[in-house]
């Protein structure tokens, strides 16, 4: 029975699709009950047009600034092609005669509500807007906004509403809520909420593709699954709207016969195979180009096998699931980690790998290669080195700028602090310091670069802007790492020999406390102080001890220590899970990687890396 009906309806449709098409170029042909309708014109809402002008001008502004800026403009040549050919789509579906269809032919409406969940919201995001429009700003509201973004308040946020399933969820849910005759026929008979609906039906699509598109290769696996969820429930509302034996929306209904000769039924019959088959078309051949990339490595095998059975049994991943690099300087590779100490494979790097740090939109991880005096340049979601930067001789760590334009790089062999413009991949600027830079720190406002100088046992203020020392203060023997906190106001620096850790207020750059952890009672054997890590709420703070084979965890408001973590031989780095549960530490002597549960405050796992593990970054 059902297949005997569906062959009925593409051959309306097809009927329909043909009058509506010759409806729309004659206009005086479109009728309803033999009386003439007025013609389909186009939309020049205010409220519609001038957003869309608003940002388009932004984005193109952006985009001129940005390739000015790079020694290769044609490398932003797609994220244009990809923004114009969305705009385009996106202004076609709500200003051209389409949408005036969309009040009297329900089929209609269904095309234009396609065209911006599966043809505009795609394309917009593959042109990744945001950081190219960042760039139509003035400077200071460039930082401001990047570090906005940074906030907790806004990253975590958007970094749940990404989620691949999260954000499946929520479009399926709008999808439907939208459907129903209640809340469509308050869209149809109310300008204000059709708006609503418009902007509900592309934010949720806008997050959905980005939450598929821009997966990693240890999501690729849930995305795909996600996405032939998607055809399916988008299938099934369509399918329902197919088969109805009568329409479902008032509004249509009133109408009798719509402009285009069909009945409300046959409309809305119509408007399902659109949401029907189109629809499940592109989501599965979505599904199945991310499926195709994911088998290239075994990797994202094993996670695109794991991620459709938790997905066909309902069970999502865990929330705050991580990624860990963990830089391995003897046998010149990143080793990648998922949360739970599993190993998943290594990238070949250049010689001696030890900084390391994520680019600010998650696509790229940097790499100091000491040895071969560069910064390689890592696509995660290949997991391939791309290209190099240049950093100076013997690069150890450097940091970024919170808005991603610049690099600042500890040079150890001629004492100098390069910046780096990541835009053009220049030096454009070295600053002397004291002799051996190790530890490298941009802060939150980025207003000031730090950086520690080991001979020296100096730690200094580089103003960003002017690109000049402002101060220099004296620390212990040896400084190593310099962190601040999230909100900026706080600045700690190890020193190893000395095994102390100095924080300053920034706000007066004075060091106000020095926390001696060779004094402890409770101290190991042989403590050193080197890599730290902060808690984002500055309530826990953790040192790695170097070869006192622990991670102290201290109270940043009273500098007292609370208590000691067995790790590896020499640990050298420290890291936090982005949900603060986990501390991950890498040791170099004994070549292995230490997760610690921060909530039963026990090491839960050692993972035997081999080799020398010196930093780690961890990404969603």
């Amino acid at each position: 029975m059902a297949g005997a009906v569906v062959p009925v309806i593409a051959r309306r449709a097809v009927r329909s699709v043909a009058l509506a098409c010759v409806a729309a170029a004659i206009p005086s042909l479109a009728h309803a009950h033999g009386e003439p309708l007025k013609p389909l014109t186009w939309t020049f809402d205010p409220w519609i047009v001038v957003p869309l002008l608003l940002s388009l001008a932004w984005f193109v502004t952006g985009h001129v600034r940005l390739t000015r800026r790079s020694s290769n403009p044609s490398a932003h040549r797609a994220s244009l092609l990809w923004f114009i050919g969305g705009w385009i789509v996106l202004a076609g579906a709500l200003v051209t005669p389409l949408h005036a269809a969309g009040e009297r032919s329900f089929a209609a409406h269904m095309l234009e509500h396609e065209l911006l969940m599966l043809v505009a919201a795609p394309m917009l995001v593959m042109a990744r807007p945001v950081a190219t429009a960042l760039w139509a700003l003035p400077h200071g509201w460039r930082l401001a906004w990047a570090n906005a973004g940074r906030h907790g308040a806004i990253a975590g946020p958007w970094r749940l509403l990404t989620a691949p399933i999260v954000a499946t969820l929520l479009q399926a849910a709008v999808l439907w809520l939208w459907h129903a005759p209640a809340a469509f026929d308050l869209a149809l008979a109310n300008p204000a909420w059709h708006i609503v609906q418009h902007l509900c039906f592309l934010v949720s699509a806008l997050l959905f593709w980005w939450a598929m598109l821009m997966a990693r290769p240890l999501r690729l696996g849930v995305s795909v699954g996600c996405l032939f969820f998607t055809a399916t429930v988008s299938g099934a509302l369509g399918a329902l709207m197919a088969f109805s034996r009568g329409p479902w929306y008032a509004g249509y209904s009133a109408l009798g016969l719509d402009a285009f000769g069909m009945s409300p039924t046959e409309d809305q019959q119509l408007a399902g195979l659109l949401m029907w088959v189109p629809g499940g078309l592109v989501h599965a051949g979505a599904g199945i180009a991310l499926l195709a990339r994911g088998l290239v490595s075994d990797t994202a095998r094993r996670s695109g096998v794991a991620g459709l059975v938790l997905l066909a049994a309902f069970a999502a991943p865990r929330a705050h699931a991580d990624t860990l690099y963990v830089s391995d300087e003897a046998q010149h590779v990143l080793h990648v980690l998922a949360d739970d100490g599993r190993v998943l494979r290594t990238i070949d790097t250049g010689k001696r790998p030890r900084g390391l740090h994520a680019s600010r939109d998650g696509r790229l991880l940097f790499v100091a290669a000491s040895n071969d005096h560069r910064i390689d340049v890592i696509d995660l979601r290949s997991g391939k080195r791309t290209g190099e930067l240049p950093s100076g001789p013997d690069p150890e760590q450097f940091a970024l700028s919170p808005d991603g334009r610049w690099m600042y790089i500890a040079n150890e062999d001629d004492a100098k602090v390069s910046f780096v413009d990541l835009a053009s991949r220049r030096i454009v600027a070295e600053v002397p310091v004291g002799a051996e830079p190790e530890g490298m720190a941009a802060s939150p406002d980025g207003r000031w670069v730090i950086c520690t100088s080991e001979t020296a046992s100096v730690v200094h203020f580089i103003d960003a802007r002017t690109r000049q020392v402002v101060d220099n203060v004296l620390v212990g023997t040896r400084p190593r790492d310099a962190v601040f906190s999230d909100d900026g106001r706080w600045l700690w620096v190890s020193s190893e020999m000395r095994a102390t850790v100095s924080v300053f207020d920034m706000r007066t750059r004075k060091l106000v406390r020095t926390i001696d952890l060779d004094r402890d009672d409770n101290a190991p054997i042989g403590v050193q102080a080197v890599g730290i890590a902060l808690s984002p709420r500055y309530d826990r703070a953790f040192v790695a001890l170097g070869r006192g084979n622990h991670v102290a965890e201290i109270e940043p408001a009273s500098g007292k220590i609370l208590r000691y973590f067995p790790v590896g031989q020499r640990t050298w780095s420290v890291a936090l899970s982005r949900d603060g549960k986990r501390l991950y530490a890498a040791a170099g002597l004994s070549g292995d990687l230490t997760i610690i549960d921060l909530v039963r405050n026990v090491p839960m796992k050692t993972v035997k890396l081999g080799g020398k593990p010196w930093g780690i970054e961890v990404t969603p």
